[in-house]
């Protein structure tokens, strides 16, 4: 990679400063239950990645209602019930900024 390359050079995306600019874009992960409740392992997931200071994680696809959610089978997680809220509050608590992305609506830790 030629030196002058910008691609580990800091940015400013909005308010957010970023340390590089690798972005993780949004991964579907299907660890959830039948209510779309995510597992605890999606704090695991977010925490290996989010362990760059300065990283720009974009979370996967939630659902922001029941209605939203498709087959009850389907395995992506909500965000819509408190069990789901609780679970994405600590991946809000490894500092990244949680936002699904048909709601636009930030969970605050």
């Amino acid at each position: 990679m030629p030196s002058d390359s910008k691609l580990f050079q800091p940015i400013t995306v909005g308010r957010l400063q970023l340390q590089h600019r690798l972005v993780l874009p949004p991964l579907t992960r299907n660890r959830a239950d039948r209510s779309h409740t995510p597992d605890d392992l999606i704090v695991e997931h977010y925490a290996q990645r989010a362990d760059i200071p300065g990283t720009l994680l974009i979370t996967e696809a939630t659902y922001v209602s029941r209605r939203a959610g498709g087959l009850p089978l389907h395995a992506t997680p909500g965000i819509y019930t408190d069990a789901q809220v609780a679970v994405w509050k600590k991946v809000r608590c490894l500092g990244l900024i949680v936002v699904p992305r048909s709601d636009q609506r930030p969970i605050k830790a």
